[in-house]
């Protein structure tokens, strides 16, 4: 029943990203491809690229590495670092917004990603 609540939080944050999503396309101006279908796809292949870059880290939640070793900052730091460097092309790409304008979509869209990964890391990880 535990891991039910982690779904749903993660499913909660997943939908509330894609709403904010919505709200930096509107907010940025976008011009092309922002009707619900194309941002649920934008959101579909960000949060599956960020997903795929960040899956060492989410192994490392699962199996309590995190808890073990003191300085988890060095790894930790370049990879987010390439999974916005990635969004934020992502997003310039399908969207066509300008690299400026897809960085304020970016501060809406990384955070709730990040949270709802290490979420899922931590939170289904079990002590052997």
């Amino acid at each position: 029943m535990e891991t039910m609540g982690i779904y749903i939080i993660v499913a909660v944050l997943i939908l509330g990203d894609i709403l904010l999503l919505k709200i930096g396309l509107a907010i940025t101006k976008a011009q092309e491809r922002k009707n619900m279908k194309w941002v649920a796809g934008s959101f579909g292949i960000q949060f599956g690229i960020i997903l795929f870059i960040s899956s060492p880290l989410l192994l490392y939640g699962m199996i309590g590495s995190f808890e073990e070793e003191g300085n988890m900052g060095a790894i930790i730091a370049p990879v987010v670092l390439f999974s916005v460097f990635i969004d934020l092309n992502v997003i310039n790409v399908i969207h066509k917004i300008g690299l400026k304008r897809s960085l304020v979509v970016v501060i809406f869209v990384v955070g709730p990603i990040i949270a709802a990964m290490v979420i899922l890391g931590s939170g289904l990880g079990g002590s052997p």
